[in-house]
């Protein structure tokens, strides 16, 4: 022992040496947690990255909106009723995750106007002009998100009109900024370059929180008025809440009418009847989750008949007809969530005989933290939204009937110098 130095106690044998004061190892948890967030671990540490990415990007708060979209969605449009609307989170939770008081919901932004009774239930507003998450949310005199067009379609002009929901409808983008538009302006640069007298207008007919049946009414009442010459159907994997949202709004609304064959019959076969549809003295449904219970085993069975009705009206009328999955941001989507739903709807294409284009492994293997528009909004950002545009063009470009419909030789100007069709490069909307 050195002398003048006090040996450090020993423990009695048996008794457990005491821990360092709590104090003190909450100071260093948190310097860690600090410290690992600061500096990026080795790219060889994949495991690690991926956790530490997860954490970052609130992955949690994205599982549990998937595990009630029903609840996601009617925050989305402000329907539910409930005091935690906009998810299964609570407001202040959100506002804990970063979420700004000024980030509002669909139907809080005022860009929509209900329609009492009517079995589409809402539409955009026309003309609007407003900020909206720091973009601007603009709307055409027709009430679509997308540059102002004439109902009278101009010559040597080729019309794709596009059905969709928020995710297509650029929810938490600009207008600019949206895989429609992009994939428009595309469309025009590619034919210039092949030397074809055609112009394409990308009509956006798609509405934040549209379930399948209101894309379908949509396309009847709005879409056919641009004498479009080729549809683009959005599927995405949350169709299945949108529908029993939308039910159940009708049946909330008291729509007397509904207008397809194939609905009326469904919603025979599943016995819903008066005593479901009971309300109370404010004229309030008593009990959503029995129409919900009623309906639930034929969703798919309605999203059939929607697909197939849409699929005879563009044959009809004598229009190409593409659905394209769309995904969300993040592990909601991921391979393993999705495979059911994809699946079917690979199904119900086929049934119908609608080409099909999964893009829903456009966002596999990527930080969501860099394509979603938020951490608790799951919709894609810009940069999200220009890998579903490339995408898509790639898939347009690989199917030999559609491509060569899109740009056909026989309109080839003799004076121009045409381009070979060639891949759809990374630069491709610049």
């Amino acid at each position: 022992m050195t002398q003048g130095v006090l040996p450090r106690p020993r423990p009695a044998q048996g008794v457990i040496a005491p821990f360092p004061h709590p104090a003190r190892l909450c100071f260093a948890a948190t310097l860690a947690v600090l410290l690992a967030g600061l500096i990026p671990p080795p790219a060889r540490w994949t495991g690690l990255r991926t956790m530490m990415e997860t954490a970052r990007s609130s992955e949690l708060n994205r599982s549990e909106r998937d595990a009630n979209d029903t609840s996601y969605y009617e925050g989305l449009i402000g329907g539910g009723g409930g005091n935690n609307a906009e998810g299964t989170r609570s407001e202040l939770s959100l506002r804990l995750l970063g979420k700004p008081a000024e980030w509002t919901r669909f139907n809080a932004a005022n860009v929509t106007k209900h329609l009492t009774g009517d079995f589409i239930q809402f539409e955009l507003k026309p003309d609007q002009n407003k900020i909206l998450f720091g973009r601007p949310f603009t709307t055409n005199p027709q009430g679509h998100r997308d540059h102002p067009y004439t109902l009278e379609k101009p010559p040597g002009t080729y019309r794709i009109a596009v059905l969709g929901s928020s995710m297509d409808m650029g929810w938490g983008v600009g207008p600019e900024e949206s895989y429609v538009n992009l994939l428009e302006k595309w469309l025009n640069e590619h034919a210039a370059k092949r030397g074809l007298n055609r112009r394409f207008e990308v009509i956006n007919c798609a509405v934040a929180a549209y379930a399948p049946l209101q894309r379908l009414e949509s396309f009847r009442r709005k879409a056919l008025a641009y004498r479009p010459d080729m549809v683009i159907y959005s599927a995405t994997m949350l169709d299945i809440r949108l529908t029993e949202i939308h039910l159940c709004d009708i049946y909330s609304d008291d729509v007397k009418e509904i207008p397809y064959d194939f609905l009326r019959q469904i919603i025979k076969e599943s016995g819903l009847n008066q005593n479901d549809l009971r309300r109370d003295p404010q004229g309030r449904l008593l009990d959503k989750d029995r129409i919900k219970a009623r309906l639930r085993p034929y969703y798919w069975a309605i999203y059939d008949g929607t697909l197939g009705a849409l699929a005879a009206d563009c044959v009809s009328a004598g229009l190409p007809l593409a659905c394209a999955i769309i995904p969300r941001v993040g592990q909601a989507d991921s391979p393993e969530s999705r495979a059911e739903t994809i699946a079917r709807l690979q199904g119900i294409a086929a049934h119908h005989a609608i080409t099909l284009f999964d893009l829903s492994n456009t966002f596999d293997h990527l930080d969501p933290s860099q394509l979603e528009i938020a951490a608790w909004d799951d919709h894609p950002n810009a940069l999200g939204h220009r890998r579903l545009f490339l995408a898509l063009a790639r898939s347009l470009a690989k199917d030999k009937a559609i491509y060569d419909q899109l740009f056909p030789s026989t309109l080839k100007d003799p004076t121009q110098t045409a381009v070979s069709r060639g891949p759809v490069s990374a630069d491709a909307a610049e």
